[in-house]
């Protein structure tokens, strides 16, 4: 029964970041979000285009961050393992060394509680 909760979760993760997703991806709905960026606001807000591989990486690091909330809750540790690799590989495309370095401490913390 805990191993059917635990898919349960990751399948409603999945479908609410891929909702997300398409939200985010809808035309209609950026519209209202350009009006608001007028004036000084467009100053504040570095305007850069992400590569194929750092959109990959980011969209890789929301399931991670998505699995660790989902181990929350479960307290299971193939689903802390699976996030912090997700977000390890997101960290890692985006050269973030010091939180690769973090994300490596915890994906070991959780191997080891796993073996042992």
């Amino acid at each position: 029964m805990d191993n059917y909760n635990i898919i349960v979760l990751v399948i409603i993760n999945l479908i609410f970041m891929l909702g997300w997703a398409a939200i985010l991806g809808n035309p209609f709905l950026q519209e209202g979000k350009k009006k608001v960026k007028k004036g000084w606001l467009r100053h504040l807000v570095r305007n850069k285009r992400l590569s194929p591989l750092e959109r990959l990486g980011s969209r890789i690091g929301y399931l991670g961050a998505g699995l660790l909330i989902a181990a929350q809750w479960t307290v299971s540790p193939p689903l802390y393992i699976a996030g912090f690799i997700c977000v390890l590989i997101q960290t890692s495309v985006r050269k973030q060394w010091n939180l690769v370095l973090l994300q490596i401490n915890g994906l070991i913390a959780w191997i080891i509680h796993l073996l042992f």
